[in-house]
């Protein structure tokens, strides 16, 4: 029983390590590149370049 709760643990912190340190980044440079590529959409389409 024990040996099933220890290599749940390690699984756990294993996933939770792979989430925190790859998964995120990710998903957080997605996210800046989506938010960049709808402000230069925006700036080209309808507001024109800053002055």
């Amino acid at each position: 029983m024990s040996n099933e709760a220890t290599g749940g643990s390690r699984s756990d912190w294993r996933n939770f390590l792979l989430l925190a340190f790859v998964g995120l980044p990710v998903v957080m440079v997605g996210a800046i590149a989506a938010y960049g590529f709808v402000v230069w959409f925006l700036q080209l389409a309808f507001f024109g370049p800053p002055s």
